[in-house]
Formats: structure tokens, sequence, C-alpha cells
């Protein structure tokens, strides 16, 4: 047997368990793995942190703890879920990683030769046939009925509400809005770009669809007319006509060089950061608040790790919490130690970042006082974009 009990583990997914999931899980896999190892299963889901589906470093001797298991059983249950095909292990040197892999579908649960067969076989046929049936879904005959859905477009409409406030920023933190998030339309001429581009690469010339795309793009992104013709020219696939998945591309590689970022992300305007009752709200708020406001059964001893934080390092309160929301946000609740605040707040320094205003403005846009002064690229400013 391996010797488990001093090593570490990591769990990685790729995936969330949907309901059916969970239905598949419970009524085809459990039957045939049993309980301690669907309950192996669930356990290494619900340690996956829910922003990057990986777990924090555990050692094995933690695990058994944790869920009561012995290092016999844990072992068990875990060659269980590998043998079935719901578990990669993978072994260095002091340390396992643990990859959770998604159940089959039900349909191709119990068309599988092999898995169908064991079922039936483990439960006998006519509790089999009740579990398939939980799993089957009627088709609904339409064939004398009108389909009058309405479209995207004919429900909804794009306006921002321009108020910051409490609402806006818990939103961005993972907070319920009060009211609801609204964009307006980026002032894009269709025509000015329609005459920098080839007519001829259209493949059914000017569309609606083809000008949604073009205005969409331009203004997720943020690009000018010019910018978007040149990646309208880069857009172009191998039977020469515009292809809109690759301008899709080749907009997200355009941004990310510009901007040093993966993805645009809501920004708020730079004179409507100024809102008074936020920034007076972080600047005086207690530890209580803060923690009452992000979570209100929060542990009593991260009131004096909060206070550790303040009397520690050397930043005005409302960035400090401003600070502690934004990490309270990304851990899921969970308050790391000091050393972690001292390090994030090194980094917050070297983006210049001592004001209340500034740290809103970074924790919602990521932008710092120190990049925006920074110029543009002028040869991707005037459009010329051309290749990446």
């Amino acid at each position: 047997m391996e010797a488990l009990a001093p090593k570490k583990l990591n769990i990685y997914s790729s995936f969330s368990l949907s309901s059916d999931d969970v239905s598949t899980l419970s009524l085809l896999y459990a039957p045939l793995i049993g309980s301690e190892a669907i309950m192996l299963y669930f356990s290494f889901q619900a340690l996956l942190e829910r922003n990057n589906l990986k777990s924090e470093a555990y050692l094995h001797q933690e695990i058994f703890d944790l869920f009561s298991l012995t290092e016999k059983k844990f072992l068990k249950a875990r060659y269980q879920l590998e043998g079935i095909g719901l578990l990669s292990t993978y072994e260095g040197v002091e340390a396992l990683i643990y990859v959770i892999c998604p159940p089959l579908s039900p349909k191709n649960f119990i068309k599988d030769a092999t898995l169908g067969l064991y079922l039936q076989s483990k439960i006998g046929k006519e509790l089999a046939d009740k579990v398939y049936q939980h799993f089957k879904i009627e088709k609904i005959d339409k064939s004398q009925y009108k389909n009058i859905t309405k479209g995207f477009e004919e429900v909804y409409t794009s306006v921002l509400n321009e108020d910051v406030g409490f609402s806006k920023f818990q939103y961005i933190l993972g907070r319920k809005p009060i009211a609801n998030i609204k964009l307006k339309n980026k002032n894009f001429d269709f025509e000015q770009f329609q005459k920098e581009i080839n007519l001829d690469l259209l493949e059914m010339g000017i569309t609606k669809q083809f000008q949604d795309q073009i205005l969409n793009i331009a203004f997720v992104y943020a690009f000018d007319e010019l910018q978007m013709s040149s990646l309208f020219n880069e857009s172009i696939n191998r039977s020469g006509f515009f292809d809109y998945r690759l301008l899709k591309k080749k907009a997200n590689i355009l941004y990310s060089y510009l901007h040093h970022m993966d993805a645009p992300k809501l920004i708020t305007k730079e004179d409507s950061i100024e809102n008074a009752d936020l920034i007076s709200y972080l600047d005086e708020a207690s530890p209580a608040e803060i923690l009452s406001n992000m979570m209100p059964n929060f542990p009593p001893k991260y009131l004096n790790s909060i206070e550790e934080i303040y009397a520690t390092i050397d930043l005005p309160r409302g960035v400090l919490n401003c600070m502690i929301i934004k990490v309270l946000k990304e851990k899921s609740g969970e308050l790391p130690a000091l050393a972690y605040f001292k390090k994030m707040s090194e980094t917050w320094i070297e983006r210049n970042i001592f004001t209340t205003r500034d740290a809103i403005q970074y924790s919602t846009t990521f932008e710092t006082p120190e990049t925006k002064k920074k110029p543009s690229n002028t040869k991707y400013k005037t459009g010329g974009f051309d290749s990446l």
C-alpha cells in the first residue's frame, strides 16, 4: 500500500458539477463504486476554489481527518474513482496531483456496453429500468405549433447606469447589486469603417449580422474605425473571405498587446469614481462593518486579524479596507495571514496606490495611477495592425 499520510496533494478540475452530473453520479455511478468513493469525489469537488477550480495544498492526513477516512479506505475509494474514469492521479517526488474527471452523460453511461451491463447486473433489470426512466426525456410534438419565441434584441437593450455607489462596487466584488447594470452603445461610425474595408471580401455582402458583429467587437474592446478595419483585413480565411471567428481571436490578441490584459473588463468612468459615499465608507468603516457586509457570520478571530493589518501595514485605512474586501471576495470568504497582505501591499505601493480612490479604481478596473500615464502605442492607435 502507498504511504500517503506525509505527502501533500493538490486537486484540479476543468468543470463545475451540474445538477445532471450529481444525479448521474448518485444514481448510476454510486451503485457500482459505493458511497465512500462517491463521497470522496464530492469532497474533492468541495475543496476546489470557485474562481480557479483548484484546491489549496493539503496533507493527505488532513484529508483523512477532514472526511473521517483511514488511509486504507481513502486508497480504496481513490482506486475505484480512477478505475471508473472519474479521477486521474499524478505523482511527484513529494506531492500528488488529483485531477477530477467529469462523469459520462446519463445517455452515454446507459449506452456504454460495460457500465450499463454492470449496473443492470448489480441492481437488477427491473430497478435499472426505473433508474433509466428517471433520465428519459420525452420528446415534444411541436408539429402543430408555431414558434413565437422573441429574439434577444426584441427583449433586451444596452444602457449604462453611471452611478457607481455601493451597488456598483459591491457588484464588482461579488455582492448582488441593488440597481440594474446598464451600458450605452459606443459611438462607432460604421459608414466610415465601411469605406476602409474591401467589400469583395464579404461573402454575403453587408448584412445586419455583419454590422452587429463589427459594432459588438468595437464596443467590447473600445476599438475605433481604423483599428477595426485593420482587424477586418487580418480576419480573412483560407477561402478568401471575412471570418468572424478570426476577427474575435485577432481582437483579443490586439487588446492583450495594447493593454497587457487577457480580456477587457467593465470599467468605471474617471469622473464617476469620485463617489463620496463609497470613499467615506471605506475610509471610516470598522472591521466589524467590513466583515458584516461581506459575510454576516464571520469568524470572530477575523476582527483581530484586520486590526493587526491596520497596525502593521503603513497604508490609509480606506486603501486597506478596499484590499481586505477584494481578498475576501477572491478567497471566497477566507482571510489569509498577515504575510499575505504585506506582500500584496508591497505590490500596491509599487503601483502607486496610496489613496482610497486609487484603490477603488484598481480593484474594479486594474488600472493604476502609473498605467494611466503611459501613452498608447501610436501604431495600433491609428489602425496599423499588421500581424501578431
